[in-house]
């Protein structure tokens, strides 16, 4: 086979060239720092690259999302501080009005108070987040949770559910928390069992729910919507009670004994009535004829609880044992009802605390995840720079070295050494 000049010329090219674009090759390596310049100088590792920045973006989005609703549940956390303190300050009203000492110009002062700490439970209620969202609007962030009608009384605009934002891949959690659970459905009187006193007694005792002696009974009766109806008659050593139970406000054309009486028996100063899983307490003495209206599974809100408190500070005092005992019965209500107010805060508060807690243990791991997925995919891309630094050298010489030899075969001819 012969080989003639071209095409050894041609050959010693092309060797040329490709020694040329391993060089040039290892200079960009050299001046990037990476060895992955394109995915056609390494198909696997670009792939892996590829899968690796997919992750770290995901990681990313997650991180930010938990941010967001990590901030979202902290305004959330801090708007319910502050609800407690201001429930602590109707306590504390409530309790100083109860006070037989109090006098007009005290309950007075108690109502513009009680007035400004309404407004600021419903500004609180309206807590926004950073994005203006409103926190306890449920899934209806977009607008305010709570308003006030023009009767005063406020009605709540979000629903039971919750926005949620993913944290991790099929993990989401609760960017946002229903405020119906928080300030409005909230338990009335002691442990969801509401009493109240009849306007017409005349008696000086009041009323109150002193405990559950038998839960699955009590929530039985309140979801059947069952009411009692306590009712004195007789005077000193013969006063007796007698409990019926119906349904609708016993007091009311609507009620009905349906149950009849349920329990009965002689009354004494300083015993309680406990009847249907129910223990009632009465403070000072019935008369004949009065009567107590309890309520199983009754809810109220904060908002109510406010508006009754500035009920109760506004009814008379002082006419009569009977409007001081009304007054006092209205406000141990309002103080039954703040209890129920500050476990249902409470309870919100710890659901909010566990939603942080869990994001940032995710947000820990992804850290973690993002680290060693930026690590690996460095790993696939980074140069070994003394290693390149060594083969650019060793592959510039051999390519100066081929360049010298090709120039001087190119020189070379037979004809330079025939003479005429």
């Amino acid at each position: 086979m012969r080989i003639s000049t071209n095409e050894f010329l041609l050959g010693s090219v092309n060797d040329l060239l490709a020694q040329q674009q391993n060089v040039n090759l290892l200079n960009r390596e050299i001046a990037t720092g990476e060895t992955m310049l394109d995915a056609s100088s390494d198909p696997g590792g670009a792939s892996q690259v590829v899968g690796l920045a997919s992750q770290i973006g995901q990681l990313s989005y997650d991180s930010a999302n938990g941010t967001a609703a990590t901030q979202n549940l902290q305004n959330g956390v801090s708007a319910l501080d502050q609800v407690t303190t201001l429930l602590s300050q109707l306590r504390e009203s409530a309790e100083s009005a109860s006070n037989a000492t109090t006098t007009p110009t005290d309950r007075q002062a108690a109502v513009a108070t009680a007035h400004d700490l309404l407004q600021q439970l419903v500004q609180l209620a309206n807590t926004q987040s950073a994005n203006g969202g409103y926190i306890f609007a449920g899934s209806r962030a977009n607008a305010p949770a709570f308003s006030v009608l023009a009767n005063g009384q406020v009605t709540f605009n979000g629903d039971a559910a919750t926005n949620e934002v993913e944290i991790a891949p099929s993990l989401n959690v609760a960017s946002t928390i229903s405020g119906q659970g928080i300030f409005m459905n909230v338990p009335a009187g002691t442990d969801g069992v509401a009493v109240s006193a009849s306007a017409g007694n005349t008696g000086s005792a009041y009323a109150l729910a002193n405990g559950v002696t038998n839960l699955a009974q009590v929530t039985a009766a309140g979801l059947a919507g069952t009411q009692y109806d306590i009712s004195f008659s007789g005077s000193g050593a013969n006063l007796s009670y007698q409990v019926t139970s119906g349904t609708g406000a016993p007091g009311s054309a609507g009620y009905a004994a349906t149950s009849g009486v349920v329990a009965s028996g002689s009354y004494s100063a300083g015993n309680d009535i406990a009847f249907a899983g129910i223990d009632v307490s009465l403070t000072g003495s019935p008369a004949a004829g009065d009567s107590f209206a309890v309520q199983p599974g009754a809810t109220t809100s904060i908002f109510q609880m406010v508006q009754n408190l500035i009920g109760a500070l506004q009814l008379p005092q002082g006419g009569g044992s009977s409007q001081n005992t009304l007054a006092q019965q209205a406000l141990q209500n309002v103080l039954a009802d703040l209890g129920g107010a500050q476990t249902s805060v409470l309870s919100a508060q710890a659901t909010l605390g566990t939603g942080l807690a869990e994001i940032q243990a995710v947000q820990s791991q992804d850290s973690n995840a993002a680290a060693n997925a930026t690590t690996q995919m460095s790993d696939l891309q980074s140069a070994n720079l003394p290693q390149v630094l060594a083969n650019y050298s060793e592959s510039l010489t051999a390519l100066q070295a081929a360049q010298l030899a090709f120039a001087k075969v190119q020189n070379l001819t037979l004809f330079a050494d025939i003479t005429p």
